[in-house]
């Protein structure tokens, strides 16, 4: 994930980076080791109350607009988001990065 830095005509510092769901690399996701002992002297007291032994957590749903990634511009307590990615981004100069920050809308957090 690339990530670069610029300044806006203004002088804020700008940092942005591209965000892309599920293309993590398997380096990055746990291993599938289960550390829940077998053994019934080092399990813990009563019933599994886990329905489930998937413990990772459940996947956001993206708006169909985000499904193929975003750039994420963040400079001075303010986050931009803008999609589609364009190709080559990061290889732009910076008075191109610049007219992107100005075209992404302010972002809202996708969590709940």
């Amino acid at each position: 994930m690339p990530l670069r830095t610029f300044r806006d005509p203004n002088g804020t510092e700008w940092q942005v980076w591209s965000v892309v769901p599920g293309a993590r690399t398997s380096a990055e996701r746990r291993a599938g080791f289960d550390r829940r002992s077998p053994d019934p002297v080092l399990r813990p007291p009563g019933s599994e109350r886990r329905e489930s032994t998937d413990r990772r957590q459940p996947a956001v749903a993206l708006p169909p607009q985000l499904m193929e990634g975003w750039l994420i511009f963040e400079g001075r307590g303010e986050r931009r988001r803008l999609t589609p990615i364009p190709p080559h981004w990061d290889a732009l100069p910076e008075p191109d990065l610049e007219r992107l920050r100005v075209r992404a809308l302010p972002a809202t957090r996708l969590r709940e």
